[in-house]
């Protein structure tokens, strides 16, 4: 059979029935001709894994590993019907309410018990058709769901981890089977448990994750390491700071950063290092480009996580071009998932809003263009007054108002770390009006001519993939 024309590599916990229809979409074809539509992600015969992982041309046993039958019975069940293990009913179907209805995602193990929270939104999963609604995981339920993910994986070869997750699954269906209300109130920030909900564990768990979770905390609280990795001072300090109200803002602000990254197309390469100030706030002084970078940050981190990247403030300020600047409140919240304030969500809104109406431009590859220019073109040299042209320190300076008119970044995310704003706003200053047009039409052109040079090669990959299908 032959390889589908778009192939895609499978993400890590991608169950077959979510890759089938991501290997389908860019295709052009039904979901059907990559999978049958009735099967699940259980018990797939051999011949119809063959043929996905001949369309998708993936190494073998890929295909196989994003099934349930990549875990031991423990997990995915015994007999056909699969009960008796952690897998639920096949008619319970468990979603996270912040990144399945944007994007789609979903996991393998959302299947089981063993994980009723998203990892990557640190939210309780929701059942289809409930109310979505992203409610933040109790932090030991989220510690527990590591351990749990982890003893799936090496239940596979382990036999004594096998045996951890039967007693494990006896324990919280024995627990379903007698607690109480007040039981869930002796026990302090217990997730919500609805005891109608845990008295349906059988043959198959509750079919509701928060009561899971709250089970599972209460049978497998052993699990978690007593000697937790100690916390950085800013993500102790983050905890303190952050209310319940603020964890939900973020929730509800990476929601809207994840539809956006879906219908609008942005990536982090839409990032200015300094964000644009709202309108009511006026122009931007020397020296106020940090708390600007900051915010960049900020999403930088908020659009990564977004596209299931790995969001990490210095592997953001780099990309920005920044280097050892101190880190925020507003940093620390985002990337601790404790929470964003009311005044910074604001702020980042109105910011975001900007870039959607500017039409998101490319500023990474303007970065990437304009730090690799040493000197003016001759053809905007002649154009420039005798005090710029002359001079090479205004020359530098052109360049330099150059950078920060069409990368909205400081000096210091330039080829001129060290020269301080405050010399590029008072080379503004002494700029008539016809040469800063001169200038925007310099820069203009530096970044058409990039594009000029990148046609060619782009042409020729192009007429490649046309002879090879064609």
């Amino acid at each position: 059979m032959t390889a589908l024309p778009v192939r895609l590599t499978p993400r890590v916990g991608e169950p077959m029935t979510a890759y089938a229809v991501r290997l389908a979409d860019p295709n052009g074809i039904r979901r059907d001709r990559v999978l049958p539509r009735h099967r699940r992600d259980v018990d797939i015969p051999s011949t119809e894994l063959a043929t996905v992982a001949a369309l998708a041309d993936l190494e073998p046993g890929a295909a196989a590993g994003m099934t349930m039958n990549r875990y031991p019975l423990v997990v995915r069940g015994h007999g056909a019907q699969r009960r008796h293990g952690w897998r639920l009913h096949f008619s319970v179907k468990w979603i996270c309410p912040a990144c399945t209805i944007t994007t789609g995602h979903t996991e393998l193990l959302w299947q089981t018990a063993l994980m009723p929270i998203c990892q990557r939104c640190g939210c309780y999963l929701v059942r289809p058709g409930s109310t979505h609604v992203a409610r933040p995981a109790d932090e030991r339920v989220v510690a527990l769901a590591v351990v749990l993910a982890e003893l799936a994986e090496t239940s596979i070869a382990e036999r004594r981890h096998r045996q951890r997750l039967y007693r494990l699954r006896r324990r919280c269906h024995e627990l379903a089977g007698i607690v109480t209300a007040a039981t869930a109130d002796d026990v302090g920030g217990l997730p919500a448990l609805d005891v109608g909900e845990a008295r349906l564990w059988g043959a198959y768990p509750a079919p509701d994750p928060r009561t899971v979770g709250a089970l599972l905390l209460l049978a497998g609280h052993r699990l978690i390491p007593k000697t937790q990795p100690r916390r950085s001072t800013a993500a102790t300090r983050a905890s303190v700071e952050f209310t319940a109200g603020d964890r939900e803002r973020l929730a509800w602000f990476r929601t809207r950063i994840r539809r956006h990254v879906t219908r609008d197309g942005l990536q982090p390469c839409h990032l200015p290092t300094m964000l644009p100030l709202p309108p009511s706030e006026g122009p931007r002084r020397p020296g106020q480009w940090l708390s600007a970078t900051r915010a960049a940050i900020a999403l930088h981190l908020l659009i990564t996580h977004a596209l299931d990247g790995d969001a990490d403030p210095d592997v953001a300020a780099q990309a920005l071009g920044v280097h050892g600047i101190p880190l925020s409140p507003l940093i620390n919240g985002i990337h601790s998932r404790q929470g964003l304030r009311e005044r910074d969500a604001e702020k980042l809104g109105a910011a975001l809003d900007a870039l959607l109406a500017e039409g998101l431009v490319d500023y990474q590859r303007r970065r990437d263009t304009l730090r690799t220019i040493r000197r003016l073109p001759a053809a905007t040299v002649r154009l420039l007054p005798s005090w710029v042209a002359e001079d090479r320190a205004s020359d530098e300076l052109a360049l330099a108002w150059i950078w920060t008119r069409f990368t909205r970044g400081p000096m210091r995310s330039s080829r001129w770390p060290h020269r301080p704003d405050r010399d590029i706003h008072t080379f503004d200053l002494r700029l008539d009006p016809e040469t800063r047009l001169v200038l925007a039409e310099a820069g203009q052109q530096l970044l058409a001519d990039t594009d000029l040079l990148t046609i060619p090669t782009l042409t020729a990959t192009f007429d490649a993939v046309t002879r090879s299908y064609g």
